[in-house]
């Protein structure tokens, strides 16, 4: 059996970057939607986020015919701090199950360590928690099929670890093709409140500036909108309703929102992400390159060298400008991804066991 993704986490440094790249149709969006699914486990919504991509049947493997009975997907994730696995697969298909939910995912095993401690392990609707002197005890509440174990556990007491290992990953933060057509969210005033995490469609996007503002990488994210649009302004417009005021060219009135260029419009909302009051363990931007010229690469390189010294940032993308801009600056390799039997490889491991492994060092294939 063969994982769907093996991630391998480290502590923030300057340069906890990792640059993936390669053609169309090597499976570039693969990675991230993965990662995505990871990350749902512990949000609770791993049963809705397996319908959004399709269905268990869409996630396994059914091309050739050395993987034509794979039933079931492996993912496993490896921090400082914590290791995290799950394996899951379809529904069983027992004469007389009533259940219409074939799609759904019926996760089999589980498993959570703190180092070398088993601190839960769950096999089917099994679970079993370690307490505080380490003695491992069933859980009494069974989890359903489509739900993780670490959802249920909420004694931060008795199980702190379980629910930092929880928190760590519900964390992650995904984005991908904002929108930035005329009728985008991120073009709309919004009520003022703190808002230091900008919403995956940007539809807080004033309200994240104004915070920015209010905190101290507001130097950071002014540096980079300077250098990207030299001679420009950039206010937020705080009445009951939050509305960003551009000034550019020596135009007689500032811009709105609504009438931003699509251009301008995805660098701040990229500025506004990798600026973030709160940032997360890991960030995973998916080609935000869409929409940029090559003139303001540099100044979003910038942004993601600094945002890495705070969070582990994966940059999956299509411009060699901006990723051999931010691997200057943070001083990685970009790693290529490739295709082989329809699998998604790094460049040099197209033969190893693992499908996918990404991590900041270089290793060795499996």
């Amino acid at each position: 059996m063969k994982p769907l993704l093996a991630l391998f986490l480290t502590a923030a440094t300057a340069a906890d970057l990792t640059l993936l790249s390669g053609a169309n149709g090597v499976g570039k969006t693969n990675i991230y939607r993965a990662l995505r699914l990871v990350s749902s486990m512990a949000r609770g919504g791993f049963a809705e986020a397996v319908a959004g991509e399709g269905g268990m049947r869409s996630l396994l493997w059914t091309d050739n015919m050395n993987h034509a009975r794979l039933t079931t997907i492996l993912a496993q994730v490896e921090s400082e701090a914590f290791s995290y696995a799950f394996e899951c697969g379809l529904m069983p298909a027992a004469p007389g199950d009533p259940t219409k939910f074939k799609l759904a995912p019926d996760i089999e095993t589980e498993e959570l360590r703190y180092g070398r401690r088993l601190l839960a392990k769950r096999t089917q609707n099994q679970v079993r928690v370690a307490d505080t002197k380490g003695i491992m005890r069933s859980f009494s509440e069974p989890p359903a099929v489509s739900e993780s174990m670490i959802t249920l556990v909420r004694d931060l007491q008795s199980c702190p670890q379980i629910l930092n290992a929880r928190l760590s990953l519900e964390r992650w933060r995904f984005y991908h093709a904002m929108r930035t057509n005329a009728d985008a969210p991120s073009r709309k005033p919004v009520r003022g409140y703190w808002s230091p995490v900008l919403n995956e469609d940007a539809s807080n996007l004033p309200a994240v500036i104004q915070s920015i503002n209010e905190s101290d990488l507001a130097g950071a994210f002014y540096e980079a909108k300077a250098k990207a649009f030299p001679d420009s302004r950039l206010e937020v417009e705080c009445g009951d309703w939050f509305n960003l005021a551009f000034n550019a060219h020596a135009l007689p009135r500032p811009l709105h929102g609504h009438e931003l260029s699509d251009e301008t419009l995805q660098f701040i909302c990229l500025a506004a992400v990798l600026c973030s009051p709160q940032p997360p363990p890991l960030l995973v931007l998916n080609e935000p390159e869409t929409s940029l010229n090559e003139s303001v690469l540099p100044a979003l390189a910038d942004l993601i060298a600094t945002a890495s010294e705070h969070s582990q940032i994966i940059l999956v993308s299509h411009s060699q400008a901006l990723c051999e801009a931010a691997a200057a600056r943070c001083q990685v390799k970009m790693r290529p991804l490739t295709i082989r039997l329809g699998e998604t490889r790094l460049v040099g491991q197209e033969h190893a066991r693992t499908v996918f492994v990404c991590d900041d060092e270089d290793e060795e294939a499996e």
